[in-house]
C-alpha cells in the first residue's frame, strides 16, 4: 500500500485517464530531465559540445555546414571542452572532475572563434528549436535553457505515450503502462536533459510504438492517439538520419500483428490519410536533407582507437566485450557511456524486462514471438554490424543507446500483449507494477546521484560500486566537491526527488485505474486465442 504522504498526493490527483494521465507523466519526466539539466557540467552529456555548437550555428544562420567548421562565441569553447576527445578534459576520464572545464571570461561572449562540430550536417530542425537561447545567451545559462527546451519536447512525447498507454489499461491491466516505464531507462532520461537530438528521437520512438500498438492492435480510434502517432512519426523521421529506418521498422513490425480488416479500415479514413501525408512529407524532408548534406559520420564512442583486433579475434572481442557493453548501455551507462549505475539496479531492470519478454514469448503465440525477435534481433544486428564496420577502420562505434529507438518497442509491445491476452492475471499485474514502481523509478535518481559524484569528485576506480563509494566518504556527497553545479547541487536533487514522487504517483494511479478483475482477464484471453 502507498505510504501516507503518497496517499495524500493520490487523493489530490484524480484518476489517471486522458489529460490527467498526460499531465502526471509529463510532470514526472520533465522534473527528472530538469534535474539532469541542472546537475551536469558543460559537455557532461553525450556529444553535448558538438550539439551546442551546431545549435548556435543554426540559430545564427549557419545551417548547411559541409566542412564542419562553425563560427561561435569563445564562451561556448571554454578550456577543457571541444569537438575532439583530446580537447575534452573529462570525456572518458573518470579520474578527472569537471573543475577542469573553464568558465567564460569577460568578453568571451563577444569574441568569435571558429571550431568544428561532429554534428555540423545534422538536420537543422531540432537545433532551430533549442538554439535560440544559445544565440541570446552564449554561456552556461543558455546551455541549461537549451537543455530544458529539449526536456520539454521529450516530456511532451513521453507524456502523450503514457496517456495512450493508460487508455489501453481499461479491461486489460497495468502492464501496458509497465512496459512503457521499462522502456524509459535512466539512459533515456539522461538524454532528455541534454542538448542532443537523441533524447527527442527516443521519446518520439516511444510515442510511435505506443500509438501504433493502440491504433493497429487495440483498435483505439481516438483522434489524440492518431495525432500522437503523426507528431511522433514526423519527429522521428527528421531528428536523426536513422529515424526513417526506425519508423518504417516500427510500422512493419506492428502491422505484422494487425488484422487485415483493421489495416483496410484505417486506410479508408480521411484523418488517417491526412496524418499519413504529413508523416510522408516529414520523411521526404528528412531524406532530402540526408541527400543534400555531406554527412561526415556519426560521432563515435570516444574510446581508444588503438590495438583493435581483426579477423576471428575481432568477432570474439565483439561477442565477449562489446555486446555486454551495448547491453549495459541500454539502461545503466550515463554521460558518455562511461558512468555506471550500481550493478544490482541495472540487473533488476533487466530482470523485469527479461521476465516480461520471456512470459510473452512463451505464451503469446508465434506472431508476437516473431515481432519481439525482430525488434531485439534487429537492434543487436544493427549495433554489431555498425561496430564491425567501424572496427575495420580501427575504431569502435556503437553504444547501446544508438538502437534504443528500435529496442524500446520490445517492452512496450510485450507489456501490451501480456495484458491484452491475459497472460498475467490483472491482480498479479498490479502487484508487479507496484514492486517495479518502488524499485526501478527511484533507480532514476540513483543514476543521477552517481553521475553527479563522478563530475564533482572524480573516481579513482573505473568501475566504482556502492562499497567503493561509501568507503570514500567525500565521494557520496552531491552537494560539494572539486566542482559543483552553478549555485549548488541542491536544485538538481530536489527536482529529481519531485520527479520520482510524480512518476511513482502516476504508476500507482495507473495500477489502480480501470476494471481490475480476473473476469476481464479471462475474457480477453479467450478473445485473443480466437483471433490468433
Amino acid at each position: 500500500m502507498p505510504s501516507a504522504p503518497l496517499r495524500s498526493v493520490l487523493r489530490l490527483m484524480p484518476r489517471s485517464t486522458g489529460a490527467r494521465a498526460f499531465l502526471a507523466a509529463f510532470l514526472g519526466f520533465f522534473l527528472l530531465g530538469a534535474a539532469w539539466s541542472a546537475a551536469l557540467p558543460y559537455d557532461g552529456s553525450p556529444d553535448e559540445f558538438r550539439h551546442v555548437v551546431r545549435a548556435y550555428g543554426v540559430a545564427d544562420g549557419q545551417i548547411d555546414i559541409r566542412d564542419a567548421h562553425i563560427t561561435v562565441p569563445q564562451s561556448l569553447v571554454p578550456p577543457g571542452a571541444g569537438d575532439n576527445d583530446a580537447d575534452a578534459c573529462t570525456r572518458w576520464k573518470l579520474d578527472v572532475s569537471a573543475a577542469c572545464i573553464g568558465s567564460p571570461a569577460p568578453g568571451d561572449e563577444s569574441r568569435m572563434v571558429v571550431t568544428t562540430s561532429g554534428a555540423a550536417n545534422y538536420n537543422p530542425l531540432y537545433y532551430a528549436v533549442v538554439g535560440w537561447p544559445l544565440k541570446v545567451a552564449p554561456n552556461f545559462g543558455g546551455v541549461i535553457a537549451a537543455r530544458l527546451l529539449t526536456c520539454l519536447l521529450t516530456s511532451a512525447l513521453l507524456g502523450g505515450a503514457a496517456a495512450v498507454a493508460v487508455r489501453l489499461t481499461r479491461g486489460r491491466g497495468p502492464l501496458v503502462v509497465g512496459g512503457l516505464l521499462l522502456a524509459v531507462t535512466p539512459v533515456v532520461v539522461n538524454l532528455t536533459g541534454a542538448v542532443n537530438p537523441a533524447g527527442p528521437e527516443i521519446a518520439a520512438a516511444v510515442a510511435v510504438w505506443t500509438s501504433l500498438i493502440a491504433l493497429l492492435l487495440a483498435r483505439d480510434d481516438s483522434k489524440w492517439t492518431l495525432a500522437l502517432f503523426g507528431v511522433g512519426a514526423g519527429a522521428l523521421a527528421v531528428l536523426r538520419e536513422l529515424g526513417i529506418g526506425w519508423l518504417l521498422t516500427a510500422v512493419l513490425v506492428v502491422a505484422f500483428g494487425a488484422q487485415r480488416n483493421r489495416l483496410l479500415e484505417l486506410a479508408r479514413r480521411p484523418a488517417v490519410r491526412v496524418w499519413a501525408a504529413a508523416v510522408a512529407a516529414a520523411a521526404a524532408f528528412g531524406a532530402g536533407w540526408i541527400l543534400l548534406s555531406t554527412q561526415g559520420g556519426l560521432p563515435g564512442t570516444g574510446q581508444s582507437t588503438t590495438a583493435i583486433p581483426q579477423g576471428t579475434a575481432l568477432v570474439v572481442k565483439e561477442l565477449t566485450h562489446r555486446v555486454p557493453f551495448y547491453t549495459s548501455g541500454l539502461v545503466g551507462l550515463t554521460s558518455y557511456g562511461d558512468v555506471a549505475m550500481p550493478f544490482p539496479l541495472t540487473l533488476a531492470w533487466f530482470v523485469a524486462v527479461g521476465a516480461l519478454l520471456i512470459a510473452v514469448a512463451r505464451r503469446a503465440g508465434r506472431r508476437v514471438l516473431i515481432q519481439l525477435a525482430a525488434i531485439v534481433g534487429g537492434g543487436y544486428l544493427f549495433l554489431v554490424g555498425a561496430d564491425l564496420q567501424a572496427a575495420a577502420t580501427n575504431w569502435w562505434f556503437s553504444q547501446g543507446r544508438y538502437a534504443l529507438p528500435l529496442l524500446v518497442g520490445a517492452p512496450i509491445l510485450a507489456g501490451y500483449a501480456a495484458a491484452d491476452r491475459g497472460l498475467v492475471s490483472v491482480p498479479r499485474q498490479a502487484q508487479w507494477m507496484r514492486w517495479a514502481a518502488w524499485i526501478l523509478i527511484p533507480a532514476q535518481g540513483i543514476a543521477l546521484w552517481i553521475t553527479m559524484l563522478r563530475f564533482e569528485h572524480a573516481f579513482t576506480s573505473r568501475h566504482p560500486n556502492l562499497f567503493f563509494l561509501f568507503t570514500q566518504t567525500p565521494s557520496v556527497n552531491p552537494f560539494s566537491g572539486a566542482w559543483t553545479p552553478p549555485g549548488s547541487g541542491v536544485p538538481a536533487v530536489l527536482l529529481a526527488l519531485a520527479g520520482i514522487v510524480a512518476l511513482v504517483t502516476f504508476a500507482q494511479r495507473a495500477t489502480a485505474s480501470g476494471p481490475i478483475s480476473d473476469v476481464d482477464s479471462v475474457t480477453i484471453r479467450e478473445r485473443s486465442l480466437r483471433i490468433s
